[in-house]
């Protein structure tokens, strides 16, 4: 069994927004996400349909291939989506990455890595700058960034849910 990184169709509006309403229930996962679930889980279909369509941003998936020794005979094998991460062109000069999550099943496994692999390679045929921000309570993951490349800028911001707490900016350049 596989896994495939990929953009998302816009027809699999429904899949992607699976995934992302399980990462705003995800304790760890939610200082990832501006939004709660209440808010998100409340969005009409028309939302969920228009954010998988593009308009300057592009969603990357995690699936898990289907096991076809698996599958019972007369049923077709299903894909497990079981991560993702948004790129957003906010100008020219500068994309950032967002909601990036993958299910706590498949953390450590290395996904992530080849995860930002893609949407960097995606990002450099646009730009020659990425950046993100990171919570200050997300530890693992700003190693995981680090790991890539990614370095502060000294930037920091309030974090939208709660302005008590603090987001880091981090950027990538290509060389």
């Amino acid at each position: 069994m596989g896994y495939v990184i990929r953009p998302v169709a816009p027809a699999e509006w429904r899949e992607i927004r699976e995934v992302r309403l399980t990462a705003l229930q995800d304790p760890v996962s939610a200082v990832a996400f501006a939004r709660s679930y209440a808010e998100e889980s409340a969005l009409p279909d028309e939302v969920w349909q228009q954010r998988s369509s593009g308009n300057g941003a592009q969603q990357f998936a995690v699936i898990r291939e289907p096991d076809p020794d698996a599958t019972p005979k007369g049923t077709q094998p299903s894909a497990d989506w079981v991560g993702m991460a948004v790129v957003i062109a906010e100008r020219p000069d500068r994309h950032s990455v967002n909601a990036v999550y993958l299910r706590p099943e498949v953390r450590g496994s290395g996904l992530a890595a080849e995860l930002f692999s893609t949407l960097i390679a995606w990002s450099w045929e646009r730009t020659d700058r990425l950046y993100l921000w990171v919570h200050e309570k997300n530890p693992r993951a700003e190693a995981l960034y680090r790991r890539i490349g990614f370095e502060r800028t000294g930037r920091t911001m309030a974090y939208p849910k709660d302005p008590a707490q603090t987001e880091y900016e981090m950027a990538l350049h290509r060389d």
